[in-house]
């Protein structure tokens, strides 16, 4: 048995967000939410599970794209109610639109793209801000 820090679940519902970070380059792959089950699962297999807030169940990642996410650490944030996942990205991308990252888009730099799988749900507004 090991010890290990648990992350605050009570304090926001039972639900804490879940970001996953690639371990080699450290660029964010994806935000999720995990209970205390789909944390403990995830430091005992060392695979990431989450849990989907659609669906109302835990799911491990890749399990139906083959993208699995190997977890070498667990980083809990000051208040102790957020979590980063690092880990080893395997397969064609951590998106389920199969991009590389959820964060392929930039709001700065203009960057109007879409992902090799973008459905209609994915797209975003464009609208000018400002003077």
């Amino acid at each position: 048995m090991r010890k290990l820090l648990m992350p605050n679940f009570e304090k926001r519902g039972g639900l804490i967000p879940a970001v996953a970070q690639d371990c080699s380059s450290n660029e964010i792959l994806m935000l999720a939410y995990v209970n205390e089950k789909a944390f403990r699962l995830s430091v005992e297999t060392g695979y990431a599970h989450y849990f989907s807030t659609s669906k109302k169940e835990i799911w491990k990642k890749g399990d139906t794209s083959e993208c699995f996410q190997r977890v070498h650490d667990i980083l809990v944030d000051c208040d102790g109610d957020a979590i980063v996942y690092i880990v080893t990205q395997r397969g064609e991308g951590a998106c389920h639109t199969m991009a590389h990252s959820c964060f392929f888009r930039s709001c700065f730099r203009g960057q109007i793209m879409d992902a090799p799988k973008a459905g209609p749900k994915e797209k975003l507004e464009i609208v000018e801000i400002g003077t």
